[in-house]
């Protein structure tokens, strides 16, 4: 049915728009920057006369809804700049000024949650004006700058083309924005000291600018405007001339923090104090050379960074957890290899996931003693050098350790690399160590086809062999067409303590063929018919897992998003798995399916937010149903909320479960309920003066939460926070139980 589907609705595409051919759009346009000896005010007016003397660019083209077409309203940018700073001023004529969107305070958009807010951590409920600077000109790795009508700012860096985009990056840099009776205005002031740059006259970048327009939900572009290219594909780039004299600046900018507060904890039949103040130094940054910079960290504190979402398990293996915390967030796109994605955004598996450092598996923090990390270029290599040192959590057993990551890569061809990496663990006090070592590449040929692949080789005490990972995908990957086949082989013996390697003694295999048409319609914008495959076997070639996904999808052009994906899926258990308390699935084979569906709405809207439905017929021999609700709703510019909710009912039929491992099979009828809650509560003053209050609720774990954070950035990179924590255990044998925690936190910067 979807095949005849596709057959009569492909010849009604407009794919390609009006434009003239299917080939890139790498260095078509170019803009001479002008330097200027007059001072320039970031205030949102480029009426000054240094703004008068630089070159006006014009001609954005449409990506959506018309490729190749010119933008429905006028955009024109200029560029400036000093012996220090870059200044680019982008003027975005609206002939209906009264409908610019501009809702958004909070820098970054606020949050990195994987699911509170989700969509909303690029600004993309407003109107937008975005920058890519090149400023190597390698064609792969850029800095991304971004604003909206309030003068908003997200930052972020992109790697490789936008295989790893870090929006935890946040820099000193400066907007201003206003809206005018003809449209807005965006100023932006950015520091060569927060660059990488060559201090070479006449140094080339790479350059794109971006304009949304949200209530048309279109997307606009000087340079790069094909369909099968994001903005982050800085190869499709622009070209910017006439740098001279330019100074990178900075060398050493020492950041210490202050941390002031306390804990307060339920242990067994007491109640315990304990002071949480501390100092130490956020980060000691030195720029080595323009374009290798050594960061360090001593008695690192983590205690502004955002709670993790509450998530419940329903499977056999452990959940994933984004990083969040900034240090390891920053230039975390050197240390990106081996990641292979599922369904979502979660990965398969990825060879260093940066949380397995100074947290432990049940999420506490283990103190970090002090760490160090070299990234950036040099002799055509990029390089990335990390050590860590952390203290003992007796806790929950685990000692002091060293970890320590290598990675070296080098570009070659036009869009292609190849590297290397070595990653240890040495624990304090014992004989044990972990070591990983392998090597990987990544070929683009043709635009859109692209080969992958990774292979490691881990060490330990007492390791005999099977201990070898390796990964890869073969693919095509345009707007229209998307096939290819991935693979992940793990051995039963291979150990990762650096990595996030959720099932050993596998071989997976992941075939995938997507067709997207765009039919000529004021409707939908296009329509996704795909599936995907997941077929993992033991390393004797025993089925264990098959999931069969399909998907029928629907992008409207207002902005909403409809889709129905049903899977089929086969489990072949050797070893019962405890799904809940009382509810133990026993070994055998399983096969259902699962019907889903899936609304996500015009995040533009005052209320918008997504709408989850599964049923699951037959879920391990018993029956689930989840529910997921994620409504989102901006009351003004300073006031919003986001909440997540999700509902998780299972029934097993009798014999289907037992109340142990091993125990006597049930003659009752086994049941469980997750009612999962998380709800943030943004209010902000200004784009200085910045609150988030959180709630979430999880029954499984029997736990309710609180998180207040107040965060006054009192100037560009420097922040003071007030943060108050409370979790409390709500039923269980547990009941009663509190840990609360008030945290006053300042940082300040010292630059030469």
């Amino acid at each position: 049915m979807g095949l005849l589907l596709l057959i009569a609705l492909a010849p009604l595409g407009h794919s390609q728009g009006n434009a003239a051919d299917n080939g890139t759009t790498h260095g078509r346009k170019r803009i001479r920057a002008v330097r200027t000896e007059m001072p320039v005010t970031v205030d949102g007016n480029l009426d000054e006369p240094a703004w008068q003397a630089a070159e006006v660019t014009l001609g954005f083209i449409q990506r959506d809804p018309r490729e190749g077409e010119p933008s429905t309203e006028r955009t024109e940018f200029r560029i400036l700049y000093t012996p220090d700073t870059l200044y680019v001023g982008v003027i975005c004529y609206d002939s209906n000024a009264a409908g610019i969107l501009a809702t958004e305070r909070r820098r970054d958009g606020g949050t990195s949650s994987t699911n509170i807010g989700a969509g909303q951590d690029s600004l993309e409920n407003d109107d937008t004006v975005a920058l890519v600077l090149d400023t190597f000109h390698d064609h792969r790795n850029a800095f991304l700058f971004r604003t909206n009508p309030l003068g908003t700012q997200y930052d972020a860096l992109i790697t490789d083309e936008g295989r790893t985009v870090n929006k935890e990056w946040d820099e000193q840099w400066n907007v201003a924005s206003q809206i005018t009776s003809a449209g807005w205005i965006a100023e932006f002031a950015i520091p060569f000291k927060i660059l990488r740059v060559y201090e070479e006259n006449g140094a080339g970048w790479g350059l794109d600018v971006e304009r949304v327009i949200r209530r048309k939900n279109e997307f606009s572009y000087w340079n790069n405007y094909r369909r099968g290219f994001q903005l982050e594909n800085v190869s499709q780039a622009g070209h910017m001339e006439g740098l001279e004299g330019a100074v990178a600046g900075l060398r050493l900018r020492v950041k210490p923090y202050l941390l002031g507060g306390f804990r307060r904890f339920s242990n067994e039949s007491r109640t315990v104090t304990q002071s949480a103040s501390d100092a130490g130094i956020e980060v000691m940054k030195y720029r080595i050379t323009p374009s290798l910079t050594a960061d360090l960290t001593w008695r690192t504190d983590f205690a502004q960074t955002e709670v993790d979402d509450q998530q419940v398990n329903l499977d056999r293996f452990p959940l994933f957890f984004p990083e969040k915390r900034e240090f390891f967030q920053e230039g975390a796109g050197v240390y990106e290899f081996g990641a292979v994605r599922g369904e979502g955004t979660t990965p398969l598996i990825t060879m260093f996931h940066s949380r397995q450092i100074g947290l432990s598996p049940s999420r506490q923090p283990v103190p970090i003693v002090a760490g160090g990390r070299i990234t950036g270029r040099v002799q055509g290599l990029t390089v990335g050098l990390l050590n860590v040192q952390t203290e003992a959590l007796p806790s929950e057993g685990i000692p002091a350790s060293n970890y320590g990551v290598m990675r070296v890569k080098r570009d070659l061809l036009a869009r292609s690399s190849v590297g290397g990496f070595v990653m240890t663990r040495e624990s304090g006090g014992s004989a044990d160590f972990n070591r990983i070592y392998g090597a990987d590449a990544n070929f683009v040929f043709k635009r859109y086809f692209r080969i992958e692949g990774l292979v490691g080789k881990s060490g330990s005490p007492n390791a005999k062999g099977n201990n070898w990972v390796t990964t890869g995908t073969i693919g095509w990957d345009s707007d229209f067409l998307r096939i290819s086949n991935g693979w992940i082989v793990v051995d039963p013996e291979f150990r990762n303590d650096l990595g996030f390697v959720p099932r050993k003694n596998m071989r997976q295999f992941i075939p995938q063929l997507a067709i997207r048409p765009r039919p000529a319609s004021d409707l939908i914008r296009r329509i996704n018919i795909s599936y995907r495959g997941d077929y993992i076997m033991n390393q004797r070639n025993e089925l264990e897992t098959r999931v069969n996904h399909y998907i029928l999808g629907f992008e409207f052009e207002s902005g909403d998003q409809l889709n129905w994906t049903p899977h089929t899926r086969l489990e072949r258990l050797v070893a019962p798995f405890r799904l809940r308390p009382g509810v133990v699935i026993p070994p055998g084979t399983y096969s259902w399916w699962y019907n889903n569906m899936r609304y996500n709405g015009n995040p533009a809207r005052k209320l918008s937010g997504s709408f989850v439905y599964q049923r699951h017929y037959g879920f391990f021999g018993g029956d689930l149903r989840t529910l997921q609700l994620g409504p989102r709703l901006k009351m003004t510019e300073q006031l919003s909320f986001e909440t997540q909710y999700e509902l998780n009912r299972g029934t097993f039929q009798a014999g289907k479960f037992s109340q142990e491992v091993g125990g006597p099979l049930s003659d009752q009828e086994g049941r469980f309920t997750d009612h999962v809650v998380n709800t943030r509560i943004n209010y902000n003053f200004n784009n200085q003066w910045l609150t988030s209050t959180t709630v979430q609720y999880n029954n499984n774990d029997s736990l309710l939460g609180f998180n207040f954070r107040l965060n006054y950035i009192f100037r560009p990179g420097d922040d003071f926070f007030l943060v108050y924590n409370e979790g409390r255990r709500v039923g269980g044998i547990l009941d009663g139980q509190k840990d609360r925690s008030l945290q006053l936190k300042l940082t300040y910067s010292f630059e030469y």
